[in-house]
This record gives structure tokens, sequence and C-alpha cells, in this order.
């Protein structure tokens, strides 16, 4: 009986992530047209990095598939394995990596996150799906490097949050 309470407690704060995913990158945005500056990606790195690599994947590419429907967008399956990526890859190397101190142990998955599902995976989609320049896509770099920055800095102030830790059950 234990166990099913926490499935459902777990599913429930997922839920919760992939709505707070979805306000955050279509509602808190701001864009360029092929550049978006948005915190879609924190809720996807929280469940990554609180509930692991599965979570994280569900909660990047589930938030994606929804919040393109409700946009009214047409489904880009790269794109949202990119999105998925980000949960997946984070999830993985901070589960990889328990020796590091906390601090580096937070920026290397949330870079590698990054690096993965943004840099490659969706600079990928934007290429084959719509015909991006390799030579505009780059300007993606800085974006994914500042993204990596704040969602790193508001992460740990997060973990540090009795409050939040609480919620989560960690």
């Amino acid at each position: 009986m234990k166990q099913s309470k926490t499935s459902v407690r777990t599913l429930t704060l997922l839920a919760l992530l992939v709505a707070m995913s979805i306000v955050f990158s279509r509602v808190l945005s701001i864009s360029t047209g092929f550049v978006r500056f948005n915190l879609g990606s924190l809720p996807v790195l929280l469940a990554a990095i609180f509930f692991g690599p599965g979570a994280g994947f569900a909660v990047g590419a589930v938030a994606d598939l929804i919040g393109g429907l409700l946009a009214g967008y047409a489904i880009n399956p790269l794109i949202t394995l990119g999105a998925g990526a980000i949960g997946f890859v984070a999830g993985l190397a901070w589960r990889k990596l328990p020796e590091l101190r906390l601090g580096l142990r937070l920026q290397i998955s949330i870079l590698l996150a990054h690096f993965v599902g943004s840099m490659v995976i969706n600079s990928l989609a934007l290429r084959i799906f719509y015909g991006y320049a390799w030579s505009v896509l780059v300007a993606r770099i800085p974006n994914a490097l500042v993204l990596s920055a704040v969602n790193t800095v508001l992460i740990r102030l997060l973990m540090q949050n009795e409050g939040v830790r609480k919620a989560l059950g960690k």
C-alpha cells in the first residue's frame, strides 16, 4: 500500500512539473525567431535530478507535446526528442557523477543536458525540418550556455530550500 501512495505522489509531482514546464516555455518566454529564452527546461531538470532520467525524459517530452498542441504547432518528433533528452541526459549524468561536489555535479549535468538536447538534437531538427543555416544555428550556443547557468543557479537555490526538498520527498 505504501508503494501505491508513493507512485501516486510521484505521478502528481511529475504532472505538476509538466504543467510548470508548459507555462514557463509557452507563456513566460522571450523569442527572437530561432532562439527562445525561457525556463521551460527548469522543471524538466528538476524531474531528472530528483526522480531520475526516465522521469526527466517523460516530463520534457510530454510538456513539449502538450505545449505544442496547445499553441497550435504541428508535433515535430525530433524537437520532442530534444526536450526529452534534456531530462534524460541530466538525470543520467546526475546519477553517474555522485562523487563530485554538488555544484560541479549540477553544472556538468545541466550543461551536458542542454548540449545534447538543445544544441545538438534541436538544432539538427531546425536544420532538417525548417532549413535553418548552420551559421544561424551557431547563435543558439550562447543561449544554451546562458540557460545552463541560470538553471544551475535556480536549481541549486531550490535544492537548498527546505520546503522544496520536503515537497519533493527528498
